[in-house]
């Protein structure tokens, strides 16, 4: 061993002031590990474990981010079947109302029509009567202009009436 230490001593070693290093090595060693190495530990320990929870949460926010977007994309597809519904719903109730304004309107005219129709009726029923009498009063006095001569009052009163029962018949 001493050739050894001999060798090494002509290198530059000294044995007594690496033994010297190594106390002073294992107690700096010793003070970190009881005062440093533990909390660093636990700070990197914590700080993993926040990571770990940061990287969950960020993986659950993305997958309700996914659910969110596909609850809403349901969302709108239900409103849009119901939107046409809707749509569906009130163009049948107008074109409800429409044949019914239609059926009102051709009601309200078949009506008028007939309204039209017998007010005509009657009107022609009163032109008959009065063409008749005028008629009648025209044929009288012809009759009495052709006529005066031959009757006398009573003749001629019998002879108009017996004209005016004939024409109304």
């Amino acid at each position: 061993m001493d050739f050894i230490l001999d060798i090494l001593g002509k290198l530059g070693f000294e044995w007594k002031a690496a033994l010297f290093q190594l106390l002073n090595f294992l107690i700096v060693f010793w003070i970190l590990k009881r005062f440093a190495f533990g909390p660093i530990t636990k700070a990197l320990d914590k700080r993993t474990k926040l990571m770990r929870e940061g990287v969950e949460n960020a993986e659950k926010a993305n997958a309700e981010l996914v659910m969110s977007k596909r609850k809403a994309q349901e969302m709108i597809d239900e409103a849009k079947v119901e939107a046409n519904k809707v749509i569906s719903a009130s163009q049948a109730q107008a074109d409800a109302a429409a044949e019914k304004s239609r059926e009102k309107a051709k009601k309200e005219i078949e009506l008028l029509v007939a309204q039209a129709k017998q007010n005509i009726e009657a009107d022609k029923a009163d032109m008959k009567e009065a063409l008749r009498t005028e008629t009648v009063h025209i044929v009288i006095a012809a009759v009495e202009k052709i006529l005066s001569d031959k009757f006398d009052d009573k003749q001629d009163k019998t002879y108009i009436e017996n004209i005016l029962r004939s024409l109304k018949q």
